[in-house]
Protein backbone atom coordinates (compact mmCIF):
# COMPACT_ATOMS: atom_id res chain seq x y z
CA UNK A 1 0.00 0.00 0.00
CA UNK A 2 1.44 3.32 -1.06
CA UNK A 3 0.27 5.40 1.83
CA UNK A 4 2.77 8.21 2.07
CA UNK A 5 6.04 9.71 1.01
CA UNK A 6 9.36 8.21 2.02
CA UNK A 7 11.22 11.45 2.47
CA UNK A 8 13.08 10.77 5.73
CA UNK A 9 16.22 9.56 3.95
CA UNK A 10 16.45 12.71 1.82
CA UNK A 11 15.61 15.21 4.55
CA UNK A 12 18.25 17.07 6.54
CA UNK A 13 17.99 16.79 10.31
CA UNK A 14 16.39 20.20 10.62
CA UNK A 15 13.73 19.17 8.08
CA UNK A 16 12.73 16.29 10.32
CA UNK A 17 12.88 18.50 13.43
CA UNK A 18 10.45 21.12 12.12
CA UNK A 19 8.04 18.40 11.05
CA UNK A 20 8.23 17.02 14.58
CA UNK A 21 7.61 20.51 15.95
CA UNK A 22 4.50 20.81 13.78
CA UNK A 23 3.26 17.48 15.15
CA UNK A 24 3.99 18.55 18.74
CA UNK A 25 2.22 21.89 18.33
CA UNK A 26 -0.87 20.10 16.97
CA UNK A 27 -0.85 17.60 19.85
CA UNK A 28 -0.99 20.42 22.41
CA UNK A 29 -4.40 21.55 21.15
CA UNK A 30 -7.44 19.53 22.35
CA UNK A 31 -9.27 18.61 19.14
CA UNK A 32 -6.23 18.64 16.82
CA UNK A 33 -4.04 15.63 16.03
CA UNK A 34 -0.31 15.31 15.48
CA UNK A 35 -1.12 12.38 13.19
CA UNK A 36 -2.88 14.82 10.87
CA UNK A 37 0.29 16.90 10.58
CA UNK A 38 2.40 13.78 9.92
CA UNK A 39 0.05 12.81 7.10
CA UNK A 40 0.00 16.30 5.60
CA UNK A 41 3.79 16.63 5.80
CA UNK A 42 4.39 13.32 4.04
CA UNK A 43 6.05 11.40 6.87
CA UNK A 44 3.12 9.37 8.21
CA UNK A 45 4.10 6.10 6.52
CA UNK A 46 7.72 6.43 7.60
CA UNK A 47 6.66 7.34 11.14
CA UNK A 48 4.40 4.27 11.56
CA UNK A 49 6.94 1.94 9.94
CA UNK A 50 9.80 3.20 12.12
CA UNK A 51 7.68 2.69 15.24
CA UNK A 52 6.80 -0.81 14.12
CA UNK A 53 10.50 -1.61 13.60
CA UNK A 54 11.28 -1.18 17.30
CA UNK A 55 11.47 -4.78 18.44
CA UNK A 56 13.25 -7.27 20.72
CA UNK A 57 16.18 -7.53 18.30
CA UNK A 58 16.89 -3.81 18.64
CA UNK A 59 16.58 -3.93 22.43
CA UNK A 60 18.95 -6.92 22.57
CA UNK A 61 21.53 -4.98 20.54
CA UNK A 62 21.26 -2.06 22.96
CA UNK A 63 21.61 -4.39 25.94
CA UNK A 64 24.66 -6.05 24.34
CA UNK A 65 26.42 -2.68 24.26
CA UNK A 66 25.99 -2.33 28.02
CA UNK A 67 26.92 -5.92 28.90
CA UNK A 68 30.03 -5.76 26.69
CA UNK A 69 31.27 -2.66 28.49
CA UNK A 70 30.49 -0.53 25.41
CA UNK A 71 32.68 -2.68 23.20
CA UNK A 72 33.46 -1.52 19.67
CA UNK A 73 31.78 -4.45 17.90
CA UNK A 74 28.63 -4.17 19.99
CA UNK A 75 28.42 -0.44 19.31
CA UNK A 76 28.89 -0.98 15.59
CA UNK A 77 26.18 -3.63 15.60
CA UNK A 78 23.78 -1.31 17.44
CA UNK A 79 24.46 1.58 15.05
CA UNK A 80 23.80 -0.72 12.10
CA UNK A 81 20.48 -1.79 13.63
CA UNK A 82 19.48 1.80 14.38
CA UNK A 83 20.14 2.79 10.76
CA UNK A 84 18.43 -0.30 9.36
CA UNK A 85 15.28 0.25 11.41
CA UNK A 86 15.27 4.04 10.88
CA UNK A 87 15.40 4.69 14.62
CA UNK A 88 17.50 7.84 14.13
CA UNK A 89 14.57 9.32 12.22
CA UNK A 90 12.33 8.66 15.23
CA UNK A 91 14.88 10.17 17.61
CA UNK A 92 15.18 13.39 15.61
CA UNK A 93 11.42 13.60 15.08
CA UNK A 94 10.88 13.00 18.79
CA UNK A 95 13.25 15.85 19.65
CA UNK A 96 11.15 18.16 17.50
CA UNK A 97 7.92 16.98 19.14
CA UNK A 98 9.30 17.41 22.68
CA UNK A 99 10.79 20.82 21.84
CA UNK A 100 7.48 21.99 20.42
CA UNK A 101 5.42 20.75 23.37
CA UNK A 102 7.85 22.42 25.77
CA UNK A 103 7.66 25.66 23.78
CA UNK A 104 3.93 25.80 23.08
CA UNK A 105 2.43 24.06 26.14
CA UNK A 106 1.51 27.50 27.53
CA UNK A 107 1.29 29.66 24.38
CA UNK A 108 -1.26 27.69 22.36
CA UNK A 109 -3.68 27.02 25.27
CA UNK A 110 -3.47 30.76 26.08
CA UNK A 111 -4.31 31.66 22.49
CA UNK A 112 -7.17 29.14 22.52
CA UNK A 113 -8.48 30.73 25.71
CA UNK A 114 -8.15 34.35 24.58
CA UNK A 115 -9.15 33.90 20.91
CA UNK A 116 -11.17 30.66 20.71
CA UNK A 117 -13.11 31.48 17.53
CA UNK A 118 -10.03 32.72 15.69
CA UNK A 119 -7.85 29.74 16.62
CA UNK A 120 -10.66 27.27 15.93
CA UNK A 121 -11.16 28.85 12.53
CA UNK A 122 -7.47 28.43 11.73
CA UNK A 123 -7.36 24.77 12.81
CA UNK A 124 -10.72 24.00 11.21
CA UNK A 125 -9.42 25.20 7.85
CA UNK A 126 -6.20 23.20 8.23
CA UNK A 127 -7.98 19.93 9.04
CA UNK A 128 -10.67 20.44 6.39
CA UNK A 129 -8.04 20.88 3.67
CA UNK A 130 -6.04 17.96 5.05
CA UNK A 131 -8.95 15.55 4.44
CA UNK A 132 -7.96 15.57 0.77
CA UNK A 133 -4.64 13.87 1.59
CA UNK A 134 -5.96 10.40 2.58
CA UNK A 135 -8.68 10.61 -0.06
CA UNK A 136 -6.04 11.11 -2.77
CA UNK A 137 -4.02 8.17 -1.44
CA UNK A 138 -6.93 5.72 -1.74
CA UNK A 139 -6.22 3.10 -4.42
CA UNK A 140 -9.91 2.20 -4.79
CA UNK A 141 -13.28 3.72 -3.97
CA UNK A 142 -16.35 1.56 -3.40
CA UNK A 143 -19.09 0.58 -0.91
CA UNK A 144 -16.57 -0.73 1.65
CA UNK A 145 -14.61 2.52 1.61
CA UNK A 146 -17.81 4.57 1.84
CA UNK A 147 -19.02 2.52 4.82
CA UNK A 148 -15.62 2.89 6.51
CA UNK A 149 -15.72 6.65 5.96
CA UNK A 150 -19.26 7.00 7.37
CA UNK A 151 -18.60 4.82 10.43
CA UNK A 152 -15.33 6.62 11.23
CA UNK A 153 -17.00 10.01 10.80
CA UNK A 154 -19.82 9.05 13.18
CA UNK A 155 -17.36 7.60 15.68
CA UNK A 156 -15.17 10.71 15.68
CA UNK A 157 -18.23 12.95 16.02
CA UNK A 158 -19.43 10.93 19.03
CA UNK A 159 -15.96 10.90 20.59
CA UNK A 160 -15.46 14.66 20.27
CA UNK A 161 -18.90 15.24 21.82
CA UNK A 162 -18.04 13.41 25.04
CA UNK A 163 -18.21 15.41 28.27
CA UNK A 164 -15.25 15.87 30.58
CA UNK A 165 -15.10 13.31 33.40
CA UNK A 166 -13.44 13.55 36.78
CA UNK A 167 -11.08 10.57 36.96
CA UNK A 168 -8.53 9.23 39.41
CA UNK A 169 -4.89 10.27 39.13
CA UNK A 170 -3.71 6.91 40.44
CA UNK A 171 -0.61 5.61 38.66
CA UNK A 172 -2.30 2.56 37.04
CA UNK A 173 -4.96 4.81 35.51
CA UNK A 174 -2.30 7.28 34.35
CA UNK A 175 -0.51 4.38 32.64
CA UNK A 176 -3.75 3.39 30.89
CA UNK A 177 -4.44 7.02 29.95
CA UNK A 178 -1.00 7.30 28.35
CA UNK A 179 -1.52 4.07 26.42
CA UNK A 180 -4.88 5.14 25.02
CA UNK A 181 -3.98 8.79 24.40
CA UNK A 182 -0.84 8.00 22.39
CA UNK A 183 -2.87 5.64 20.20
CA UNK A 184 -5.23 8.54 19.50
CA UNK A 185 -2.30 10.81 18.65
CA UNK A 186 -1.19 8.37 15.95
CA UNK A 187 -4.54 8.70 14.17
CA UNK A 188 -5.23 11.74 11.98
CA UNK A 189 -8.32 13.53 13.23
CA UNK A 190 -8.27 11.95 16.70
CA UNK A 191 -6.77 14.19 19.35
CA UNK A 192 -4.82 12.58 22.17
CA UNK A 193 -5.01 15.86 24.08
CA UNK A 194 -8.80 15.85 23.87
CA UNK A 195 -8.88 12.23 25.04
CA UNK A 196 -6.80 13.22 28.07
CA UNK A 197 -9.24 16.07 28.62
CA UNK A 198 -12.19 13.66 28.55
CA UNK A 199 -10.39 11.35 30.99
CA UNK A 200 -9.73 14.26 33.35
CA UNK A 201 -5.94 13.98 32.96
CA UNK A 202 -5.08 16.85 30.58
CA UNK A 203 -4.31 19.56 33.13
CA UNK A 204 -2.76 17.09 35.57
CA UNK A 205 -0.32 15.71 32.97
CA UNK A 206 0.68 19.18 31.73
CA UNK A 207 1.28 20.41 35.29
CA UNK A 208 3.26 17.24 36.09
CA UNK A 209 5.48 17.84 33.05
CA UNK A 210 5.94 21.48 34.02
CA UNK A 211 6.68 20.65 37.67
CA UNK A 212 8.84 17.60 36.82
CA UNK A 213 6.73 15.18 38.84
CA UNK A 214 9.03 12.26 37.97
CA UNK A 215 6.87 9.28 39.09
CA UNK A 216 3.84 10.59 37.18
CA UNK A 217 5.88 11.45 34.08
CA UNK A 218 7.63 8.06 34.04
CA UNK A 219 4.40 6.06 34.42
CA UNK A 220 2.60 8.14 31.81
CA UNK A 221 5.54 7.83 29.37
CA UNK A 222 5.66 4.06 29.99
CA UNK A 223 2.00 3.85 29.02
CA UNK A 224 2.71 5.93 25.92
CA UNK A 225 5.56 3.60 24.98
CA UNK A 226 3.39 0.50 25.24
CA UNK A 227 0.67 2.18 23.20
CA UNK A 228 3.10 3.34 20.52
CA UNK A 229 4.72 -0.06 20.00
CA UNK A 230 1.47 -2.01 20.06
CA UNK A 231 -0.78 0.30 18.06
CA UNK A 232 1.82 1.00 15.36
CA UNK A 233 1.86 -2.73 14.58
CA UNK A 234 -1.93 -2.78 14.42
CA UNK A 235 -1.95 0.21 12.06
CA UNK A 236 0.69 -1.44 9.90
CA UNK A 237 -1.50 -4.56 9.65
CA UNK A 238 -4.53 -2.46 8.70
CA UNK A 239 -2.66 -0.67 5.93
CA UNK A 240 -1.24 -3.93 4.65
CA UNK A 241 -4.56 -5.81 4.73
CA UNK A 242 -7.19 -3.11 4.06
CA UNK A 243 -5.26 -0.17 2.54
CA UNK A 244 -8.00 1.84 0.83
CA UNK A 245 -10.57 1.12 3.53
CA UNK A 246 -8.16 2.29 6.22
CA UNK A 247 -7.43 5.50 4.32
CA UNK A 248 -11.17 6.12 4.03
CA UNK A 249 -11.47 5.64 7.79
CA UNK A 250 -8.67 8.17 8.41
CA UNK A 251 -10.49 10.71 6.24
CA UNK A 252 -13.69 10.03 8.20
CA UNK A 253 -11.95 10.53 11.53
CA UNK A 254 -10.75 13.93 10.35
CA UNK A 255 -14.20 14.99 9.10
CA UNK A 256 -15.96 13.80 12.25
CA UNK A 257 -13.56 15.68 14.51
CA UNK A 258 -14.29 19.00 12.80
CA UNK A 259 -17.39 19.67 14.92
CA UNK A 260 -15.15 20.00 17.97
CA UNK A 261 -13.29 23.00 16.54
CA UNK A 262 -16.08 24.72 14.58
CA UNK A 263 -15.30 28.40 15.20
CA UNK A 264 -18.87 29.68 15.61
CA UNK A 265 -20.21 28.72 19.02
CA UNK A 266 -22.62 30.19 21.54
CA UNK A 267 -20.48 30.98 24.57
CA UNK A 268 -23.50 30.74 26.86
CA UNK A 269 -22.86 26.99 26.86
CA UNK A 270 -19.12 27.02 27.32
CA UNK A 271 -17.14 24.07 28.66
CA UNK A 272 -14.97 25.46 31.45
CA UNK A 273 -12.33 23.45 33.34
CA UNK A 274 -10.39 25.08 36.17
CA UNK A 275 -11.62 28.48 35.06
CA UNK A 276 -10.38 28.05 31.45
CA UNK A 277 -12.60 27.88 28.40
CA UNK A 278 -11.81 24.63 26.57
CA UNK A 279 -14.80 24.43 24.26
CA UNK A 280 -16.83 27.55 23.73
CA UNK A 281 -20.33 26.12 23.61
CA UNK A 282 -22.87 24.92 21.03
CA UNK A 283 -22.13 25.11 17.32
CA UNK A 284 -24.16 27.63 15.31
CA UNK A 285 -23.99 29.14 11.85
CA UNK A 286 -22.15 32.49 11.55
CA UNK A 287 -25.35 34.28 10.51
CA UNK A 288 -27.39 32.87 13.43
CA UNK A 289 -29.16 35.82 15.17
CA UNK A 290 -27.96 34.54 18.53
CA UNK A 291 -24.31 34.76 17.42
CA UNK A 292 -23.15 38.32 18.03
CA UNK A 293 -19.34 37.95 17.96
CA UNK A 294 -17.06 38.74 15.03
CA UNK A 295 -17.83 36.34 12.17
CA UNK A 296 -15.46 37.68 9.51
CA UNK A 297 -12.05 37.09 11.09
CA UNK A 298 -12.67 33.40 11.93
CA UNK A 299 -13.82 32.89 8.33
CA UNK A 300 -10.67 34.55 7.00
CA UNK A 301 -8.51 32.46 9.31
CA UNK A 302 -10.39 29.35 8.18
CA UNK A 303 -9.39 30.11 4.60
CA UNK A 304 -5.88 30.92 5.78
CA UNK A 305 -5.68 27.60 7.63
CA UNK A 306 -6.72 25.71 4.50
CA UNK A 307 -4.08 27.55 2.49
CA UNK A 308 -1.49 26.84 5.19
CA UNK A 309 -2.32 23.11 5.15
CA UNK A 310 -1.96 23.05 1.37
CA UNK A 311 1.35 24.91 1.59
CA UNK A 312 2.66 22.58 4.29
CA UNK A 313 1.73 19.56 2.19
CA UNK A 314 3.56 20.94 -0.83
CA UNK A 315 6.54 21.89 1.32
CA UNK A 316 6.54 18.50 3.01
CA UNK A 317 6.75 16.75 -0.36
CA UNK A 318 9.26 19.07 -2.01
CA UNK A 319 12.21 16.68 -1.68
CA UNK A 320 10.33 13.41 -1.60
CA UNK A 321 11.58 10.23 -3.16
CA UNK A 322 9.23 7.46 -4.39
CA UNK A 323 6.56 6.52 -1.87
CA UNK A 324 7.24 3.89 0.75
CA UNK A 325 4.90 1.17 1.85
CA UNK A 326 4.03 0.95 5.51
CA UNK A 327 4.15 -2.80 5.17
CA UNK A 328 7.73 -2.80 3.93
CA UNK A 329 10.55 -4.33 5.92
Amino acid sequence: MQMGRDDAASLPWWGIVWRGMAMGAADVVPGVSGGTMALVLGIYARFILALRNIDIELLESALAVVTSGFGVEARRSLLAKLKEKDTFFLMILGCGIVLSIASFAKVIPWLMEQYPAHMNGLFFGMILASVLVPLRLMSERGPKQLASFVIATAGAYWFTSLPVFEMSHALPFLFLSGTVAICAMLLPGVSGSFLLLVLGQYKYILSSLRDLNIPVVLVFCAGCGVGLLGFSRFLSWLFRTYPATTMAALAGLMVGSLQKIWPYKLTTEALVVDGKVLSAGRNVLPFDPAYTADALMPALLLLGGAALAYGLERLGHTKDKPAASVSAG
